[in-house]
Order: structure tokens, then C-alpha cells, then sequence
């Protein structure tokens, strides 16, 4: 039955743009209930278990590299099988891990579950969810991606104030136990509407015609290896992700120690997250019309300066995180539409699930050494310094970055 109804949707001329919408939400819940919309709930889980930042903020990394060593397994699954099923059983992990997390009670226990988490983010996380859009969106692609990828802001902007609600208002083990819904709301509609491959079929739009044809376009994985831009971006990646997640992790905490009130510091967590979605949105329009490689490296440089002042002029903040907010957008789209720009989808599964997994160790080691460097150092302003030198590294390596006509004349000559 739902797979009936999938096919008759499948043949709807905006088909393709319920996908990217699609594909938004999962990527919304995803990354957001692992991520921005988690971080709430620190200071509850601080007082609660009577441990340090250092030691909570483990469980974020377990989720990053955990994510980082799975990604390029469920990789080359959705090359084979497909993206539909590995959405679906994400999204179920994700609503029970949320209901298991609510009767946690040590440090191990969350451990344990941020496991699970990081094999959401493998099978229902960004790299998924953007193969689904692309795939479906060929003609857009950069749009596409955007859409997607504005999902992660998306959550950090909505989900941090309402867990926020919820904690005041319920405590925060029914808080969880509450948002454990969405994920399973979610996971009944994609089985009901999406189709899991596109095929050529009469009736089918533009969109739908192109993406059977154009997901075998593309270098294999073999030959994306012996590539030096492969490297470059995997790297400037796994840099950026670093300075962006500890960002994101710490942000609550660093703005309730400069005397932001939890509702103040959750709206940062929101500022920044929205900022993001904005910049998505535009750098995936933008990036279908001009060089998004210039744009990736004033992206870059930009938000080396948004994270220094953060750091140095915290009376600042908020204009400084709408700064760094936007220009995190771009790069968090324009490294995605660079992939696919300089690789195809041929093998895109593969290609952009080794790249995550670069990123998602960046970002969890971000997350834990910042914890670590706060503990040990005295404080944020110290831990942030080293995010910013991090983060400079990784602008100064997408100076190496060129498009694929002038990489191929650089090894030519």
C-alpha cells in the first residue's frame, strides 16, 4: 500500500521538491535532537549526575566519531540499497534512544545510548538525507543541498527554546519523553510518500527524468581517492567542523557563564542556528550561479572572524553569532555542492560518507577537547582561543581549492 501510494506520488510534477522538504525534516530532528536540541538539557543532566563538563561532553564526541566510523559503511549501503530504508530505521533509533535517555541515570548509560546516536547520524544524517535530495533534484542540485542541509539549522533554531519549555514546565525526563514523538510521526510519512529510487517512467517531471539518468554520472570511488581535492576538503572539513560543533556544544554553557539567563542562552543556541539557515539557503541558491569556491573561502575567513570576537568581545555576541551563524550556512552547503560538483553521484554515497566521516571526527574532537580545555584551562575564554587557531588552519587550506577544469590543467601540466 505505501508503496503504491509512493509511486503515484513519484509521477506529481513537484515531486521532486517534497523530497528536499523531506529531507529537510529529517536532517531537522536528526542532527537537531543530537546536537543544538540536546545541549539544553546539560545543566539538568550536571546537577543531576554530579559530574564535570569535561565528563559529560564525552557523550557528544561518542556520538561525532562514533557517527565517523559507521558513515562510510551505511555509505556504500545507500549505494546499494538505496536511501529509504536507512532513513526509516535512523529515525526509529532516534525516537527510542530519546525514550531510553529519559530513565538514564549515570554517565555510562548515556555513553551507551550516544552509540545509538551516532548510528543515527550514519543511517538518517546529513550524508543520507543529501543523496536523497540530489538524487531527486539533479537539475537544482545546489538548492537542493541547501534545503536539505538548512535542516540542521532548522533544529538548532526550534528545538533548543522548546525543549527549553518543556524543562521548565514538565522536568527534563518528561521533557525527553515527549520529543521522542517526532521522530516517529516522521518515519510514518516518509514510509507512506517516498519513493526509494527514482526510474525513467512516463508521466514522471524533468527532475524525475534527469535523476535516472544522472545518479550513474560520476567518477568512481577508486578514482575520487587518488584525487588531491578530495583530501583538501576532507581536511579544510574536518577543521571546520571542529570549530563549528564546539561552537554549538559549548554555546549554552558559555553564555550561562557570562550570566545569561537558560531562556537568553537557549535563543543564542537559536540565533546561531537560524543565522545558519539563512546562509543554507542562500549559498545553495547562489552556489548553482557564481564560483562557490570563492565564496567557500570568504565563507571561511569570515567566520574565522565571527569566532574571534566571540571569544574576545563577548559583549558582542549577538551580532557576532548572527556572523558566524551565516557564514557556517555557506560552508556547510558549499562543501556538499563542491563534492558533488567536482565527483558526481555516481558513487556519492561512498565519496560524501568518507568526507563525514573526516568531519565527524573534527567536530567530535572539538567538542571533547573544548570540554577537556575548559576544565583545564579555567574557563571558556581560553578553550575558544584554541577553536579559533583550528579554525584559521582550515581556512588557509581551502586557499588550495580550485574547480575541476583548472585541477585537471594543474595535473596536466
Amino acid at each position: 500500500m505505501s508503496r503504491s501510494i509512493a509511486n503515484a506520488l513519484s509521477r506529481w510534477r513537484g515531486y521532486s521538491w517534497l523530497v528536499a522538504i523531506l529531507a529537510l525534516l529529517v536532517v531537522t530532528l536528526s542532527n537537531g535532537m543530537t546536537n543544538a536540541g540536546l545541549t539544553v538539557f546539560d545543566e539538568s543532566l550536571l546537577e543531576e549526575l554530579g559530574c564535570t563538563i569535561g565528563q559529560l561532553k564525552i557523550r557528544d564526541s561518542i556520538t561525532f566519531l562514533g557517527g565517523s566510523l559507521l558513515v562510510l559503511g551505511s555509505g556504500w549501503l545507500v549505494d546499494r540499497f538505496g536511501f529509504k530504508p536507512f532513513l526509516l530505521i535512523g529515525l526509529a533509533l532516534l525516537s527510542v534512544s530519546y525514550l531510553l535517555y529519559s530513565f538514564a541515570e549515570s554517565l555510562t548509560q548515556l555513553y551507551l545510548l550516544h552509540v545509538v546516536f551516532a548510528s543515527v547520524l550514519a543511517l538518517a544524517g546529513i550524508m543520507t538525507s543529501i543523496v536523497t535530495a540530489a538524487t531527486w533534484m539533479p537539475q537544482r542540485r545546489g538548492l537542493a543541498i541547501g534545503i536539505t542541509i538548512a535542516g540542521s539549522s532548522v533544529g538548532g533554531m526550534l528545538l533548543p527554546p522548546l525543549a527549553n519549555a518543556l524543562i521548565t514546565r514538565y522536568g527534563w525526563r518528561d521533557a525527553m519523553r515527549m520529543e521522542c514523538l517526532a521522530p516517529l510521526v516522521l518515519l510514518i510519512v516518509l514510509l507512506v510518500v517516498l519513493r526509494n529510487r527514482p526510474s525513467m517512467e512516463s508521466g514522471v517531471d524533468d527532475d524525475a527524468a534527469a535523476a535516472a539518468t544522472g545518479a550513474a554520472e560520476g567518477m568512481s570511488y577508486a578514482e575520487v581517492l587518488r584525487r588531491p581535492q578530495f583530501y583538501h576538503v576532507a581536511l579544510a572539513g574536518s577543521l571546520t567542523y571542529y570549530a563549528v560543533l564546539a561552537l554549538f556544544s559549548h554555546l549554552f554553557l558559555y553564555m550561562r557563564s557570562l550570566d545569561f539567563e537558560p531562556s537568553r542562552a537557549s535563543l543564542g543556541l537559536s540565533t546561531l542556528a537560524l543565522s545558519g539557515l539563512v546562509g543554507k539557503l542562500g549559498s545553495g541558491w547562489i552556489s548553482d550561479r557564481i564560483d562557490p569556491y570563492r565564496l567557500l573561502r570568504l565563507q571561511m575567513f569570515i567566520m574565522f572572524a565571527g569566532l574571534v570576537g566571540i571569544t574576545l568581545v563577548p559583549g558582542l555576541i549577538w551580532p557576532l553569532l548572527v556572523l558566524t551563524g551565516f557564514a557556517w550556512g555557506n560552508l556547510h552547503t558549499l562543501y556538499n555542492y563542491i563534492l558533488i560538483t567536482l565527483f558526481g553521484l555516481r558513487e556519492a554515497g561512498k565519496i560524501n560518507g568518507s568526507v563525514s566521516v573526516a568531519n565527524a571526527a573534527g567536530g567530535g574532537f572539538g567538542i571533547l577537547l573544548t570540554g577537556l580545555a575548559h576544565d583545564a584551562m579555567g574557563g571558556y575564554p581560553a578553550a575558544f582561543a584554541v577553536v579559533c587557531g583550528v579554525m584559521f588552519i582550515g581556512a588557509l587550506l581551502t586557499l588550495r581549492l580550485r574547480p575541476p577544469m583548472e585541477d585537471q590543467k594543474a595535473e596536466a601540466s
